[in-house]
């Protein structure tokens, strides 16, 4: 028989919530035998979307790498390029934390877009970069850091305005969602969020920090002898104005000090909000499939998809006490048998340890779907014991 209770959650994400319930309903439910819960609807979509993400993801970042990589033929430009995602990341996830949007699949969505956003700007900045560069070394004018400062003036500052207008026209034609409403309006919000706070932070950094990046990068490429020369000639030339030197060079200082503050405290927080939900997520990938009492210990089995399958299982074991704390047992042995005419079909697992006491994890494969009768035995610190589970194993 199949009971199903519906859940609605409202005010806080689908998958913290299961995690506490499960929780909850471990510590103070015991299950008879032959029964175990199962959460569905939008929280098994989760799971299903959350899983393809953990490929999609990294994928999306191959491609994107690979596609620049076949544009600039340099894989340090590539690798400067892409340094526009955690630039960007920064906004994307402090905008999310002031909306108070939690992480779902529309904000993963976004997250994704905005690498392809990020790579666009970046292209552009290190375009022009790059073109004042060959163009003074096209004229026999790239000898010295002066030279190279100039072309670092020309490409990042005096064609400031034609970045800073793609910037605004992505800004611009996102920003319009943030105020729309009616049917899907919150989906789109939330993809465009980390999509808008990660243009305004990307653009900000690209503009003070890629031309430093692009300076130390490009300096390589100077002449030996004539890369320090400029600071020694105007240590010489212009010794009146080294009060003032100083005081651009502090003023310097302390903007990229803010800068690099800002960058820590995104990634921070990024780190933390984001390692949560992972650790949340990670509590919610399994589902129990059987729980039964023996000598005072809470024996559960759990599998990821809530149920054993034809195939190879992974199988995490739990022994909890009466107050709902893990307890270390021992030695643990699982199998699985199966009743045939003239017969019994036997399966049986390798127990390895997760590091948690009380915890343990078999790897088993039924080899046949259908009904089989489950063997748990312990002994070590909490005496010895022997549990049998009525389970079916799914096609």
């Amino acid at each position: 028989m199949e009971v199903t209770s519906p859940v609605d959650v409202a005010g806080r994400d689908i998958g913290s919530y299961v995690a506490e319930a499960k929780q909850t309903i471990n510590d103070r439910v015991s299950l008879p035998p032959g029964y175990h819960l199962e959460w569905a609807g939008q929280f098994e979509y989760l799971q299903r979307a959350a899983s393809r993400l953990k490929l999609v993801v990294p994928f999306t970042l191959l491609i994107v790498f690979i596609l620049l990589y076949l544009n600039t033929g340099s894989a340090v430009e590539t690798m400067i390029i892409l340094l526009a995602v955690p630039f960007s990341a920064v906004g994307a996830i402090w905008l999310l934390y002031l909306l108070g949007y939690n992480t779902s699949i529309a904000v993963w969505v976004g997250l994704i877009a905005l690498l392809g956003v990020d790579a666009e700007t970046g292209v552009f900045m290190l375009l022009y970069l790059n073109i004042a560069f060959d163009e003074r070394r096209r004229r026999g004018a790239m000898r010295s850091w002066e030279d190279l400062k100039g072309a670092i003036i020309e490409g990042a500052v005096q064609r400031l305005r034609p970045k800073v207008m793609t910037v605004g026209v992505m800004f611009m034609g996102l920003l319009p969602i943030m105020w729309s409403h009616g049917t899907g309006a919150d989906v789109m919000k939330r993809i465009a969020a980390p999509m808008i706070g990660g243009v305004v932070t990307s653009a900000i950094l690209e503009l003070l920090l890629y031309p430093v990046i692009y300076v130390f990068w490009r300096r390589l490429s100077l002449p030996k002898e004539t890369r320090d020369q400029t600071a020694v000639s105007t240590a010489i030339s212009a010794a009146p104005a080294t009060t003032v030197a100083k005081k651009g060079n502090f003023l310097k200082t302390i903007l990229v000090l803010l800068v690099l503050a800002a960058v820590a405290a995104g990634a921070f927080f990024g780190w933390n909000k984001f390692h949560q939900q992972a650790a949340l997520s990670s509590m919610t990938t399994s589902q129990s499939f059987a729980t039964q009492t023996v000598n005072g210990l809470i024996i559960t089995l759990s599998t990821p998809g809530g149920q054993l399958r034809n195939a190879d299982n992974e199988v995490t074991i739990e022994f909890r006490d009466a107050g709902g704390q893990l307890a270390d047992v021992g030695t643990v042995k699982f199998d699985l048998d199966m009743n045939m005419p003239g017969m019994v079909m036997h399966s049986a697992s390798a127990i390895t340890p997760t590091g948690t006491p009380g915890q343990y994890r078999a790897k088993i494969k039924p080899d046949m779907a259908g009904d089989w009768t489950a063997k748990l035995s312990y002994q070590g610190p909490r005496g010895s014991g022997e549990a049998n589970f009525s389970v079916t194993a799914k096609p």
